[in-house]
């Protein structure tokens, strides 16, 4: 990725850095906002300018001011407040008698142990429950499609739900674990999809329909409520993949 010293006005007064990314098989231009650089980041198609990068960022301005907006607001996964599992609100609760361990009853995640080492142990959990139901539904969906997946890898990457590279690796944020069952069944349908395309042809959706019959909602779900997922952070602390 390479960075510039182009900014972008915003109708609030404020400045956005654009940063640009040159990719070789991308077809089109592409923009998302970077919520840990917090600066818009521009995908460039072989023999597309930056200048054009620019002008597609300038129309897509308001879109990106609602972005910048939705993480400044940014939420604590802290004791006493709530966080989404599965799509459904939690309330977190630290019991410093609880021998360290964590578990979920009633509504409730409840935290164990001294109050050092809070955000470790929760964040651990969280990846862990991720894992737990990623590697069930990526065997689920491989199974049906025919296809195998060579790794399955739990990060962080800030701004994306999930990935799939050319060695068959397919990555996901652990933060997945907060949406609802079929926006997770989604994302997992979507990566998998790619072990067979490695594309967003009319095939490539073909396949993910086959897995999926909520794509448009799942999509359109992530869209609407995945930039304040993507925004919550462990007690102030940004977590490490």
């Amino acid at each position: 990725m390479k960075a510039s010293d182009q900014t972008l006005p915003l109708q609030n007064g404020e400045t956005l850095d654009i940063l640009f990314r040159s990719h070789p098989r991308a077809r089109r231009l592409k923009l998302r906002y970077d919520s840990v650089r917090r600066a818009a980041v521009v995908t460039l198609p072989p023999g597309v300018s930056e200048k054009s990068g620019l002008d597609f960022a300038r129309r897509n301005s308001d879109w990106l001011q609602e972005q910048q907006k939705a993480f400044a607001g940014q939420e604590f996964l802290s004791p006493d407040n709530f966080i989404s599992f599965l799509g459904h609100d939690h309330l977190i609760l630290h019991q410093p008698d609880d021998a360290g361990r964590v578990r979920r009853e009633d509504g409730r995640i409840i935290v164990g142990g001294p109050a050092g080492g809070f955000e470790v142990r929760l964040l651990n959990w969280l990846k862990k429950q991720a894992r737990i139901r990623l590697e069930q539904a990526v065997e689920e969906k491989t199974g049906l499609l025919g296809v195998t997946c060579h790794k399955i890898r739990i990060g962080d990457p800030g701004s994306r739900w999930g990935s799939c590279s050319s060695r068959k690796t397919l990555s996901f944020s652990w933060r997945l674990i907060m949406t609802p069952a079929t926006v997770f069944d989604y994302v997992v349908a979507h990566e998998v999809a790619h072990l067979r395309e490695m594309n967003h042809s009319p095939a490539f959706w073909r396949e993910v329909d086959r897995l999926v019959d909520h794509a448009t909602i799942s999509r359109r779900w992530l869209r609407q409520h995945g930039p304040q997922l993507m925004a919550l952070q462990i007690c102030g602390k940004s977590p490490a993949d």
